[in-house]
């Protein structure tokens, strides 16, 4: 029996090695944005549902990265449904002390090219 297919990860978050595989692609917001409760981090967290690099993601965003999606587009998630996140990472410590990297949005633009 091959347990492939069952143990494969089958969310569809967002991850750092999206980004890092595909450095030209950027995030497209399709819904309005989602408060949920975290078990992982124990917080509320903003979900933004959108297209990247061809493929439905759910975007988990740090406080860090809202502020500044905030500053350009104003409070109100409805208002960001067709805006585009350009996209990096960076690399920061756990609260374990492990090293990993993370998503940083480095710009919010307007779709240029819509298909």
């Amino acid at each position: 029996m091959n347990l492939t297919e069952y143990t494969k990860s089958a969310g569809n978050f967002l991850k750092a090695q999206d980004v890092i595989d595909k450095p030209q692609a950027v995030f497209v917001i399709i819904t309005d944005g989602e408060m949920v409760q975290s078990e992982k981090f124990g917080t509320t967290r903003l979900h933004l549902k959108g297209e990247f690099a061809g493929e439905s993601k759910t975007f988990d965003v740090s406080k860090t990265n809202a502020r500044f999606i905030e500053s350009k587009l104003g409070a109100d998630t409805s208002k960001w449904i067709g805006k585009v996140l350009v996209l990096e990472t960076y690399r920061t410590k756990t609260s374990d002390g492990k090293m990993t990297d993370a998503i940083n949005v480095r710009d919010v633009t307007e779709v240029t090219n819509p298909q």
